[in-house]
C-alpha cells in the first residue's frame, strides 16, 4: 500500500464516527462524548491494526509507520482526549456521563502504555525486572527500608530460613568467631554479595521489545509520553480529583520513574476496575465502543454512575453463524500472539493496577479481569509470556498482602486449585529455558503459596483446608527439589548454575522455610528428595559469584530442611557434616589461595568480588555445620571429631562450630 492509500484509510475510518456531530450538537453533552469517544476508539484500533502489520523488508515504509504515522495518530488521539476535556468543562457535566468518560479515558490509556513500556528507553520496551522493581519497590535486590534486603538477595534468603544465621549472629560475640557474628549481621550491608539481587535483570531476553516504536529518534515514546500526561490531567480534572501541578509535567524524575506514578494515578482517577476491565478486552481482541450493557439496545450508552468497564462480545465461534454474519468476526481470542501490542499494554496494566487498592472487594473485581488474562499467558507454549502471566500473579499477591481481611475471599477460593496446577506447570516447561523466566515463575510461585498459607487461620469457614495448603506446599517444593536435582547432573554449562540459583532463592528456600514452620515435622515426607538435591549443591564446585551463590543458597535450604525433619535428620548426620566441613575446608584453601595472590591483582573488583564471597559461604557454612552437629547428634559429631583427629581441618573451624553448637 502506498501512503496515499495509507491516509484514505484512516481518514475513511475516522470519517464513520461522525466527528462533525460533537461541534454540531454540543448542547446535547451525551452525543458530544459519544462522538468523541467514538473517535478515540478508532484511532486506538488503527494503532492496533498498523503496529501489527509492520513490513519487514522494506525499511523506508517501516520509518514513515515508525516515525510518522503511528506518532501523528497518537497525537490526534491526545487532541481529542483535550476536547474531551474542555468539552465537560464549558458545559454541564452530568453524572450519567461519568461511566462513558471513563471508559474513553481507560481505552487511550491503554492505547499509549505499549510505546512508553517502562519508561528506561525510548524505544517502548519494557523489562522483566524493571516490573518486578514497580510490583515489589525496592526489595528486588538493593537495600530496602527498614533494615529488610531484597527478597531475591541471599541476604533474605538466609534472614528468611529457619534456624536463620542472621538471626543468631547477635548472640555470637565470644571470643573465636565474633568475626562470623560481625559479617551476618552489622557488615551485611556493606556486603554485594550478599544484597545484590541472585539474577542478572539486564539481559536481554528478560526484555519484551516493542517493534512498533523507533528507539533510535524515540518520536513514539515521546508522543505516547505526552498524551499519558494530558489522560492525567484530564481524569483529574473531569472526576474532581486533587492533583499538583508538577504531576503533569516531567521533571526530575525519570520516565521510568514518572510512568508508574502516571499509570496509577489515572486507576485511581477513572476507575481501577475500569483499567482493569478495558486492558482486558483489549488483550483478547474484543474491545467495542460503546459499551453495550446486557439487555440494553446496540449503540446506547450506559447512565450508570458505578459501570465498571466496557462489556466484551461473545466470541464467535466457527461452524455456529451463517458465513455472511461469520465474515465480520475477525477476532480471536489468541489475538495478542499476531498483535503483540495488545500483550505489553495488559502485563504493564495489570502490574501496576493493584499497588492502591486497599479493599479486598476492589482487588477481588480486578482480579477478575486480570485472571483469564494471566491464565492465557501461564498457559503459552513461550516460556516468557509465562514469566508476564507470572508477574501479574505477584503483583496481585502483594497486593493482597497487604490488605485486613477476616476471612479468606471467595474469588481465591474458587480459583486457587487451577493457579496452582497452571504455576506447577508453568515451572515445568520453563525449567531449561533462561534463567530470568524460571525465577519469575518461581518468585509468583512461593509468593502464592505463602499468601494462601498465611490465610490459613482465616479458613475456618471455607472449602479451602490448611492440609489441602499444606499438601500444596509439599508438592511444589518437592517437584521443584527434583527439577533441581536434574539440572545439577547438567553441571554448570548454557548458564545452568543461574537458573539453579533463582530457583533455590526465589522458590525452594521460602517454601522449605514455611514448610518448616508447621507443626509436627511436616517436612519429613520430602526430606529424603530435599537431600538428594541439596547435598550435590552444597558440594557444587567453582570460585565464581554463581557457584558462591549456590552454596549459600544451598546452605539455607537445608538449614530449613534440618528443623522441618529433625526427627529422622539423625540417620543423614553423617552425609550431612561430611558435605559442610567439605566445603567448609574447599573455602578456607581458596581464601589461602587469594591472600596469596600477586599483590597487583588485590586492587580488582573481581579479587574483591570473590574474597567476600568466599568469607560469606565460609561463615554460613560454620552455622550450618554447627545446627548439624545439634540436630543429628552423634553421626554428624563422629565426623567432626575423626577430622578434629586427624587435622584435615583447621582445628580452629572445629573449635568455632562447637561454640557455635552449644549457643543454638
Amino acid at each position: 500500500q502506498s501512503e496515499s492509500t495509507m491516509n484514505e484509510k484512516i481518514c475513511q475510518n475516522l470519517q464513520k464516527t461522525k466527528v462533525s456531530e460533537i461541534s454540531a450538537n454540543a448542547s446535547h453533552k451525551p452525543l458530544s462524548v459519544l462522538g468523541i469517544g467514538k473517535t478515540i476508539h478508532v484511532i486506538a484500533t488503527e494503532l492496533t491494526q498498523w503496529s501489527s502489520t509492520l513490513p519487514k523488508e522494506n525499511k523506508d515504509r517501516l520509518w514513515k509507520i515508525r516515525n510518522k504515522l503511528l506518532p501523528c495518530l497518537l497525537r490526534l488521539m491526545e487532541h481529542a482526549v483535550t476536547v474531551l476535556h474542555f468539552s465537560t468543562i464549558i458545559d454541564e457535566y452530568h453524572d450519567s456521563d461519568a461511566a462513558v468518560v471513563n471508559e474513553v479515558l481507560s481505552i487511550a490509556t491503554i492505547a499509549a502504555t505499549p510505546f512508553i513500556g517502562d519508561g528506561k528507553t525510548s524505544s517502548g520496551s519494557f523489562g522483566i525486572g524493571a516490573l518486578l522493581q514497580w510490583i515489589l519497590g525496592e526489595s528486588i535486590g538493593c537495600r530496602a527500608k527498614e533494615n529488610s534486603y531484597g527478597i531475591l538477595s541471599l541476604a533474605y534468603t538466609l534472614q528468611s530460613c529457619s534456624i536463620s544465621p542472621m538471626t543468631c549472629a547477635g548472640d555470637f560475640e565470644t571470643k573465636g568467631h565474633k568475626e562470623y557474628a560481625t559479617l551476618l549481621s552489622d557488615s551485611v550491608a556493606s556486603n554485594d554479595f550478599l544484597t545484590r539481587p541472585v539474577i542478572d535483570w539486564s539481559v536481554q531476553s528478560a526484555h519484551v521489545d516493542a517493534s512498533w516504536t523507533d528507539g533510535v529518534s524515540g518520536v513514539g515514546s515521546r508522543t505516547a509520553m505526552a498524551l499519558l500526561l494530558t489522560i492525567c490531567k484530564a481524569s483529574c480534572i473531569i472526576t474532581g480529583s486533587p492533583a499538583e501541578e508538577k504531576e503533569f509535567t516531567v521533571g526530575t524524575e525519570t520516565n521510568s520513574e514518572k510512568v508508574p506514578l502516571l499509570l496509577r494515578k489515572i486507576a485511581h482517577n477513572i476507575g481501577t476496575n475500569v483499567l482493569a476491565a478495558t486492558a482486558r478486552a483489549q488483550f483478547f481482541g474484543r474491545l467495542e465502543f460503546p459499551s453495550t450493557s446486557p439487555g440494553q439496545p446496540t449503540g446506547t450508552i450506559s447512565t450508570k454512575t458505578n459501570s465498571i468497564g466496557p462489556f466484551m462480545p461473545m466470541v464467535t465461534r466457527i461452524g455456529t453463524v451463517s458465513k455472511k454474519s461469520s465474515s465480520a468476526s475477525k477476532n480471536d481470542e489468541k489475538s495478542y500472539s499476531d498483535q503483540p501490542i495488545r500483550m505489553n499494554a495488559a502485563v504493564i496494566i495489570f502490574c501496576l493496577v493493584y499497588r492502591d487498592i486497599d479493599k479486598l472487594t476492589s482487588c477481588g473485581k480486578a482480579f477478575s479481569y486480570t485472571l483469564p488474562v494471566m491464565l492465557s499467558l501461564m498457559d503459552d507454549v513461550r516460556s516468557i509470556n509465562q514469566a508476564l502471566g507470572a508477574l501479574m500473579l505477584l503483583s496481585f499477591v502483594e497486593a493482597s498482602s497487604r490488605i485486613e481481611n477476616n476471612e479468606i475471599p471467595s474469588f481465591i477460593e474458587n480459583s486457587s486449585s487451577i493457579i496452582t496446577k497452571s504455576l506447577e506447570n508453568a515451572i515445568q516447561l520453563s525449567s531449561r529455558q533462561d534463567a530470568t523466566f524460571l525465577t519469575t515463575i518461581c518468585l509468583a510461585q512461593s509468593e502464592w503459596l505463602r499468601l494462601l498459607f498465611n490465610w490459613i487461620p482465616l479458613a475456618s469457614k471455607s472449602s479451602l483446608r490448611p492440609t489441602t495448603v499444606h499438601a500444596w506446599m509439599s508438592k511444589a517444593a518437592s517437584d521443584n527439589l527434583v527439577a533441581v536435582r536434574k539440572q545439577v547432573q547438567m553441571g554448570g554449562k548454557d548458564k545452568n548454575d543461574e537458573r539453579i540459583v533463582g530457583a533455590l532463592v526465589a522458590g525452594i528456600d521460602p517454601l522449605l522455610a514455611d514448610l518448616a514452620s508447621l507443626p509436627n515435622a511436616a517436612t519429613i515426607e520430602i526430606a529424603r528428595v530435599g537431600l538428594s538435591a541439596i547435598l550435590p549443591l552444597i558440594g557444587w564446585r567453582g570460585m565464581s559469584m554463581e557457584s558462591r551463590s549456590i552454596q549459600i543458597a544451598a546452605l539455607a535450604g537445608l538449614l530449613s530442611l534440618l528443623s522441618g525433619a529433625y526427627p529422622i535428620m539423625t540417620h543423614h548426620g553423617t552425609k550431612i557434616m561430611t558435605e559442610v566441613l567439605i566445603l567448609l575446608d574447599r573455602s578456607d584453601k581458596d581464601a589461602i589461595f587469594m591472600r596469596d595472590n600477586d599483590q597487583a591483582d588485590k586492587s580488582s573488583d573481581k579479587l574483591r568480588n570473590d574474597e567476600l564471597s568466599t568469607e560469606s559461604v565460609v561463615s554460613v557454612a560454620l552455622h550450618a555445620a554447627a545446627a548439624t552437629l545439634v540436630i543429628c547428634d552423634k553421626g554428624a559429631d563422629t565426623v567432626l571429631s575423626h577430622v578434629q583427629k586427624h587435622g584435615t581441618l583447621q582445628y580452629k573451624r572445629v573449635s568455632q562450630i562447637r561454640n557455635v553448637g552449644e549457643k543454638l
